[in-house]
């Protein structure tokens, strides 16, 4: 056996990535046909079996191919009957790359599925696991979502999204952000006619509507965007009686405090 070739140093240990080795077999410098020749592992399996025998072709070279279910790392040998046994280049199977589906909310340390409902720049961070280790993030659409090297995600409008991972043993898997109910979008401060403009007549219909925001996401400061702000208060839209009255609710989004009765002209 003049030479012993894998056709990658890494795969993918989920029993169907193959490494595929290949050797070469002469004699007085020419090859040698229908050869049999005796592949062993340490690690891995070739079709079910730790050995395996494959025949050389007219060009004196014989392949086998070789797959894992777990991690780890092979080593394959070959010999030929009479030789002298050579080893190919040491190949690592690394376990599938996968990103969780639950998802890190950074302002209330909860860990689970993505709201449904968004507050604008609030940040979540997803947990890849598999691969060699180290990963680097992209996002289709920075528009809608933005990914740092860490893996979290800043949420930047509304709409739809895929975060993609990528291994350094160049295995890459998506994650898609569904576009959400809602997402509440903080402005200036400003009297309740002028947020009516702002936000083109769609103020959030109720208190429950952010306290929802509140339950899902925490305190809006504990984000980068609104990390200087001791308060958020937001207006909702007037019920019929409001109008009547000249006043509205506010729920802020730092400290809760749901009021009522809160005279418009108020800002």
């Amino acid at each position: 056996i003049t030479e012993i070739k894998a056709d990658k140093t890494t795969a993918v240990a989920n029993g169907k990535d193959a490494v595929t080795y290949t050797v070469k077999v002469m004699k007085n410098g020419q090859p040698v046909n229908n050869q049999s020749v005796t592949f062993t592992t340490n690690f891995g399996m070739f079709n079910g079996k730790s050995q395996t025998q494959a025949t050389t072709g007219n060009d004196g070279r014989a392949t086998v191919t070789l797959t894992s279910s777990s991690a780890g790392k092979a080593t394959v040998s070959a010999a030929v009957s009479g030789g002298t046994e050579v080893k190919a280049t040491e190949v690592t199977f690394f376990d599938e790359l996968k990103i969780d589906n639950k998802v890190d909310i950074i302002g209330n340390n909860v860990s689970g599925e993505l709201p449904d409902i968004w507050l604008q720049y609030g940040q979540f961070k997803l947990k890849a696991s598999g691969g060699n280790g180290t990963y680097s993030w992209y996002s289709e659409n920075p528009s809608i979502a933005t990914v740092d090297a860490s893996g979290k995600v800043t949420l930047n409008g509304k709409g739809s999204v895929v975060i993609k991972a990528t291994s350094g043993d160049k295995q890459t898997v998506s994650y898609t952000v569904k576009t959400p109910t809602y997402m509440i979008r903080v402005d200036k401060q400003a009297y309740y006619a002028d947020a009516m403009s702002i936000c083109r007549n769609s103020l959030p219909s109720s208190q429950a509507v952010l306290s929802n925001i509140y339950d899902s996401w925490g305190p809006a400061n504990k984000y980068g965007h609104y990390s200087s702000m001791k308060s958020i208060s937001a207006w909702i839209k007037q019920t019929a009686s409001d109008e009547r009255s000249g006043v509205s609710s506010t729920y802020n989004l730092i400290t809760k405090n749901p009021l009522s009765g809160v005279n418009v002209k108020a800002s």
